[in-house]
């Protein structure tokens, strides 16, 4: 979003476990046996780890699809960083990421896993957004557009925001008040200030 006001939804873990839960059930009862997962980093690896526990898989190796730059802000078109090279030859995968977005991370993935000779690819993500031009095989639930602050990604995000809605105002309250009106954040004012603190620490 080029916008400086955009929605957002700050995820907890009680939820990720809920929804990860679905995801494993939905593929469990599909019938699909995976053998083999690959989890899009960054953002698929917490989820591609709970899926190994919970539908027993064994070999979890790492993709990485670059798309997003700065917090809700797409970084040009999305590409492939780091490929792997590993003879699938037979092996049933499924592609894991956190969120289905624009679906362009999902798509390469996808469209370069297949040259490694599967025997089958599927895809699963936490969450799906509507309007995806990618939609998973599975997924936990389907949202509209909003920019899901995973508790992984909490500090990450909140990094970029709320510099940017402290700008003009070193008034906690202020920027409190910023958060809510263009981004429905609800945070206290200690956070806010641990935040600009880290803020700085890590211009180094």
């Amino acid at each position: 979003m080029s916008d400086d006001k955009f929605d957002c939804e700050v995820m907890d873990w009680e939820l990720f476990y809920s929804l990860s839960e679905e995801v494993a059930r939905k593929i469990i009862d599909s019938g699909y046996r995976a053998d083999f997962m690959v989890g899009l980093a960054r953002g698929g690896w917490v989820l591609s780890r709970v899926l190994c526990d919970f539908l027993a898989i064994k070999d979890l190796v790492s993709l990485k699809v670059e798309h997003w730059g700065v917090t809700a802000t797409p970084d040009g078109k999305a590409q492939l960083k780091y490929p792997f090279e590993i003879d699938l030859t037979g092996r049933s995968v499924i592609i894991v990421d956190d969120i289905t977005d624009t679906g362009d991370s999902m798509k390469i993935a996808t469209d370069y896993v297949q040259t490694k000779n599967p025997a089958e690819v599927r895809t699963a993500a936490l969450r799906h957004i509507k309007g995806s031009k990618f939609t998973p095989d599975y997924y936990g639930d389907e949202i509209s557009w909003r920019w899901v602050i995973f508790p992984w990604n909490y500090v990450e995000d909140m990094c970029n925001i709320v510099p940017k809605a402290s700008e003009g105002t070193d008034d906690p309250a202020e920027v409190k008040r910023r958060l809510k009106a263009d981004h429905k954040i609800d945070v206290d004012e200690d956070e806010i200030t641990r935040i600009l603190e880290e803020v700085e620490r890590r211009k180094g």
